[in-house]
């Protein structure tokens, strides 16, 4: 083992997930008589999130956020099987683990992250997955991670958070480990940014 240690975000990142979260919203806000264009349902979801989303219609409705939230999780649960894997991400996991790499998972999915990850035959290479479900404050918050830190012994500056929104960048830097951001177009300020989840090759061999 080389002592280095991914952890990574899903929806964005591992999990080709938006298109079935941005419809699942959609429908939400539909059934509530909120009109809102998917590209401006993408725009929020993706540079806050889907909370952020919930929040918005709860405020317009009147309605609790726990009502709403719950039910964007119905529509969108049942659609978990829908979910691929982003291009490469198979290979970036098994190629930086022969390569020693310890990985793990921290997302702010909730109840189907365990079955999504099993669907894709994802689930083997994680030691731990911490979702929403744990209960920690969401992120930037780097509660999570610091779990991680602490239960696993990493070593801060050998631990690399893999994510695709400002958000998770934020939430590796609160941390205090490294910033992996995945950004097809290249767009983007971390400490690393990656077109190619198999660009993290070079990261783990470093």
């Amino acid at each position: 083992m080389n002592g280095k240690a991914f952890i990574w975000d899903l929806d964005g990142t591992l999990l080709d997930s938006y298109g079935v979260i941005v419809s699942s919203l959609r429908r939400t806000l539909e059934e509530l008589g909120i009109p809102m264009e998917e590209d401006e349902i993408r725009r929020r979801a993706t540079e806050g999130s889907v909370s952020d989303v919930v929040n918005y219609a709860s405020a317009a409705t009147g309605r609790t956020f726990s009502d709403i939230k719950g039910r964007y999780s119905h529509i969108s649960g049942g659609r978990y099987l829908e979910i691929a894997a982003m291009p490469h991400a198979r290979e970036a996991l098994e190629e930086t683990a022969a390569l020693g790499v310890d990985h793990f998972v921290y997302t702010h999915r909730g109840s189907t992250t365990a079955p999504v990850l099993k669907n894709l035959r994802l689930d083997r290479f994680f030691k731990e997955v911490v979702s929403s479900l744990n209960g920690f404050p969401r992120k930037p918050a780097p509660d999570a991670l610091l779990y991680l830190l602490e239960k696993h012994r990493l070593e801060r500056d050998r631990v690399y958070y893999v994510g695709d929104r400002t958000l998770d960048v934020d939430c590796a830097k609160n941390a205090g480990i490294h910033s992996v951001l995945y950004s097809p177009s290249g767009a983007g300020t971390a400490d690393y940014v990656v077109r190619d989840l198999l660009d993290v090759r070079a990261i783990a061999a470093e």
